[in-house]
């Protein structure tokens, strides 16, 4: 693209992603989902970016999961026409989207309660689409979903007589607390909780006579884990594309694998073991998914610094020695969670060996309609092939 800055000429702070680093992980994941010969759903909450999505299905994505009906619209609007919405359809306003989207793609959703369910049905019935459906198990996150097994089989197996013109699709779960693993081996353990939760469940269903086509797992941390299908059809990870300070301090990669950062400046040093930066909650995450990351970001090449705090225009990082940065450095801030923080810009820079290559839109922010969308959303890739 014509008229881009260098990086110099970036106003900090700024949301950048390595256009190499990020095709090499949509790359190994699609490598990895295949090689375990299940289907691939990334979840797209993490980039809201059209380009990336089409990057995933370039790379054998079977189709796109969201978390909200801005996001499966404007995907929708790039053409992306099999969309899993993984938030429950509650609410006539949800539910009038939701209908209108099913007349242009297959559409999915998740839900965990008869009440959900019924409103699905009867706003079906009402426009003349089917929606197909996927009850969440809860394999430990604790969030929503029901017992996972007999207590879901039995609540779950009537439902898919009553209700026909939402049909049941299969079962999903979600181990979200995955995150929290303070050891490789609970982590693997948590990756089998996951698997079993679903395995389980749809076995109970069977032996009631029903049949469960998708049997559906997510995260990225229990992606890592998956070597062979184990009863699962498809997977949902989704932090993979960027990575971020938790994967890193999880052991799943290093940090040369984390492709988005927040470009700052240093604006202040008040004392020689006290940097701050302009990168504050409102440019940074202000999130700890676990204990085992040392502060709220890491500052790429920089061992030394620490970001320790973050108010809405600053980030307080204290450094282990004396520190020299000169006033006015640019530094790489990789973030904690690489989700949250992408949600707070409008836009990401890609580069290239330090060379802005393009400027992508993060199209699905926010949850109102994407009525600033018209026919088929634009999609441009780098002009480097990224």
């Amino acid at each position: 693209m014509s008229g881009l800055p260098s990086l110099d000429e970036v106003q900090t702070p700024a949301l950048l992603v390595d256009g190499p680093t990020l095709v090499r992980n949509i790359a190994g994941m699609a490598e990895r989902v295949r090689g375990a010969g299940v289907a691939l759903w990334p979840h797209c909450k993490t980039h809201k970016t059209p380009e990336i999505a089409a990057l995933q299905r370039e790379h054998g994505a079977t189709g796109l999961t969201v978390a909200t009906l801005r996001e499966a619209e404007v995907f929708a609007a790039a053409s992306h026409s099999d969309l899993l919405v993984v938030y429950p359809p509650v609410g006539r306003e949800r539910l009038d989207r939701l209908t209108e989207l099913a007349r242009t793609a297959r559409v999915r959703v998740v839900l965990d309660s008869e009440a959900a369910l019924a409103g699905l049905d009867d706003a079906c019935r009402e426009a003349g689409v089917e929606i197909g459906w996927l009850w969440e198990v809860d394999c430990g996150t604790r969030r929503i979903g029901t017992q996972a097994g007999a207590p879901t089989a039995q609540l779950v197996a009537p439902l898919t007589q009553r209700y026909r013109r939402a049909p049941f699709d299969g079962v999903l779960t979600f181990a979200g607390y995955a995150y929290g693993a303070q050891s490789a081996e609970e982590l693997r353990a948590i990756a089998a909780a996951e698997r079993a939760a679903v395995r389980e469940t749809a076995e109970e269903l069977a032996a009631l006579g029903v049949d469960t086509p998708t049997r559906s797992v997510g995260t990225t941390p229990t992606a890592h884990q998956l070597e062979t299908a184990e009863g699962v059809t498809e997977i949902r990870p989704g932090n993979y594309v960027f990575y971020d300070a938790t994967q890193v301090a999880l052991g799943l990669v290093p940090i040369e694998r984390c492709a988005l950062s927040v470009l700052a400046t240093v604006v202040a040093r008040p004392d020689p073991r006290r940097v701050i930066l302009d990168c504050g909650s409102k440019a940074l995450a202000a999130e700890r998914l676990t204990t085992r990351t040392p502060g709220l970001g890491l500052v790429a090449g920089h061992d030394e610094l620490t970001v320790d705090r973050l108010f809405e225009e600053h980030a307080i990082v204290e450094a282990s020695e004396p520190s020299t940065i000169p006033i006015g450095t640019r530094v790489r801030v990789i973030p904690n969670h690489s989700c949250a923080s992408a949600n707070l810009h409008e836009r990401m820079l890609v580069t290239e060996s330090d060379e802005v290559v393009d400027d992508w839109r993060i199209a699905a922010r926010g949850w109102g309609p994407a009525k600033d969308l018209e026919g088929p959303l634009a999609v441009h890739l780098g002009p480097k092939g990224v």
